[in-house]
């Protein structure tokens, strides 16, 4: 577990972070030792240096992490940069670049479709992938299809992609979805492959109940409370790494009524009716009071990082009552930053409109993150076994944060040897939209050889299978900063090692 602390007028800021997957951090900050009654953190804190902040991670079927002690005076603070510092600042760059886990997508059924390679030429990192079960709604899945199923989910790694998956069992409302033990069995047998493949799984959508997997419209009658908490819960236990996303704010009032539960951490909304009206199809309510609240809830929940991902599935109606300024370019802009959107398909729905009004480019940068250095203090000279003591500030310039953990490191490169030295820094979810600070206090290796090395950021997968791809690693929007080749950032800065 991790901790960044800045010191600011109103007390002392403290992120907090574990790159362990489906972990929860809970804490508290009166001394006493947190358990699983404890607040569960969400959110970075504000908190008096005279707190006694304690944490403790939590994830099922692994154990706790030992209790740690924060202290949030002294050493622990991003401590003042030395005189030998030096202040670099950085432009920012208006260029569109792909980036993983976020932008336009297109829809695809993932069984039989062979332009992977295309989607990446194209600029596309990520696909909402259909994954089509409508042959086996009385029994098992056959093998074979559960190796077409792997072998598709391999050929998207291989070609730098990610997805948002779902399974369906009908793609009319009229047609009867799989009955429950049919379901139940087949979350079963996909649980293997989900697991291996969760690497390029950017979300997991609730599916299997009723048309297109909506939670809606079941005749097999699997469309009510019990029946859909039972199925999420399979769900989230299939893939304990990643988010399940969820179709209505009523379905996600059902598994997290208040909004601020643990299980906030495991949701995810997909939106695929954005525009059409003013519920959106039945995303919110129709009421308009009612619909008022759960735009207001989608909203508690987004700001804790719950990502948005979905497609549009007509214009909004050019008559009537439009109570949140949706017919206009800036109401439409200001919907996406709202609910901090991730991702929306660019190849259904009316997605034209925004290139006529001109907002199409500023929605392709703006989607998910984009984020930049805009300065940084570092020093000019470190020592083998010492720290390494500066700041980095940072904006991001998007609607929403990286919706899966993401490390992010100070690499240290030897300008002659090319030997490099990797430190975590941070994880890149707690850079939510607007400005960030990150206090750098690090320890040294005593073997550190001496030298002059260049400076960078590096946010890699989190995946081992994927960390050292750098079309997985996550660039930053500044101008010739960037590295293809190893998907570092360049500080354009660097330091002895004397």
């Amino acid at each position: 577990m991790g901790a960044s602390l800045v010191r600011g007028s109103s007390g002392v800021q403290v992120s907090l972070r574990t790159l362990t997957e489906g972990a929860l951090i809970r804490y508290t900050t009166d001394g006493s030792e947190p358990d699983w009654r404890s607040p569960w953190y969400s959110a970075p804190l504000t908190l008096s240096p005279s707190a006694r902040l304690r944490t403790i991670a939590m994830r099922s079927g692994l154990g706790n992490s030992p209790i740690r002690d924060i202290p949030l005076s002294g050493a622990g603070l991003t401590p003042t940069p030395t005189p030998a510092s030096r202040t670099i600042t950085y432009a920012a760059s208006n260029e569109i670049f792909p980036n993983p886990e976020r932008g336009f997508r297109r829809g695809v059924q993932l069984i039989g479709f062979g332009d992977l390679a295309g989607e990446r030429a194209r600029g596309n990192t990520l696909l909402q992938a259909y994954v089509r079960l409508q042959d086996f709604k009385s029994g098992p899945i056959p093998q074979g299809y559960l190796e077409q199923i792997r072998g598709q989910l391999e050929a998207v790694r291989s070609h730098g992609l990610k997805v948002t998956l779902r399974f369906w069992y009908t793609w009319n409302p009229a047609e009867a979805d799989a009955p429950k033990w049919v379901v139940l069995e087949h979350i079963r047998q996909l649980t293997p492959i989900l697991r291996e493949y969760s690497d390029v799984i950017l979300a997991l959508q609730s599916g299997f109940i009723g048309a297109w997997g909506e939670w809606h419209s079941s005749l097999s009658g699997l469309d009510n409370p019990g029946d859909k908490r039972e199925i999420f819960n399979l769900l989230a236990q299939a893939l304990p790494s990643r988010r399940v996303q969820l179709r209505t704010v009523a379905d996600l009032r059902l598994i997290a009524p208040s909004g601020s539960e643990a299980v906030v951490a495991r949701l995810g909304h997909h939106n695929d009716c954005f525009m059409v009206n003013q519920s959106d199809a039945g995303t919110y309510a129709w009421d308009g009071a009612a619909r008022d609240d759960d735009r207001a809830y989608l909203q508690r929940l987004t700001a804790q990082g719950v990502p948005v991902t979905g497609e549009m599935c007509g214009d909004v109606p050019e008559s009537g009552s439009d109570p949140y300024n949706r017919r206009t370019p800036e109401g439409q802009l200001a919907e996406l930053e709202r609910f901090r959107w991730t991702s929306i398909a660019n190849d259904f729905g009316p997605v034209e409109r925004w290139r006529q009004w001109g907002i199409y480019d500023t929605i392709s940068r703006r989607l998910g993150y984009r984020y930049r250095l805009s300065s940084a203090t570092l020093p000019g000279q470190v020592s083998p076994g010492g720290r390494l003591v500066g700041q980095l500030n940072l904006a991001n310039d998007g609607f929403a944060a990286i919706a899966n953990p993401r490390p992010v490191r100070l690499v240290l490169r030897e300008r002659s040897s090319r030997a490099t030295v990797s430190l975590d820094i941070a994880d890149a979810r707690d850079w939510r939209p607007g400005a960030s600070q990150v206090g750098l206090n690090l320890a040294l290796p005593a073997s550190l050889a001496r030298g002059t090395y260049d400076l960078f950021l590096h946010l890699p997968d989190e995946s081992f299978r994927l960390a050292n791809r750098p079309e997985y690693a996550v660039r930053l929007a500044n101008p010739d900063s960037w590295e293809s080749g190893t998907g570092y950032n360049s500080l354009n800065a660097t330091v002895q090692v004397q």
